[in-house]
């Protein structure tokens, strides 16, 4: 589990690249899903139905495959 701080790190760091307080409808992406990696290149700020549609579009089968390991887990799956 990620705390806090680290939870807030890259915010800052993405309002310091778009020169802006971000909205709350807006949320900060890892382009290379590295949640460590705060580089400003690595960050993007989508609101929350972009970010929601574009990993969608990208991951099907990995969203999948993690269903099915929760599963074989014996994970509920919502």
């Amino acid at each position: 589990m990620r705390d806090r701080k680290s939870d807030t790190a890259h915010r800052a760091i993405a309002e310091q690249k778009v020169g802006r307080k971000l909205a709350p409808n807006e949320v900060v992406d890892h382009l290379n899903e590295d949640k460590e990696d705060n580089v400003p290149t690595n960050l993007d700020v989508k609101t929350r139905g972009a970010h929601t549609a574009a990993h969608n579009r990208a991951r099907p089968l990995s969203r999948l495959r993690a269903s099915l390991r929760m599963h074989r887990e014996g994970k509920k799956i919502y």
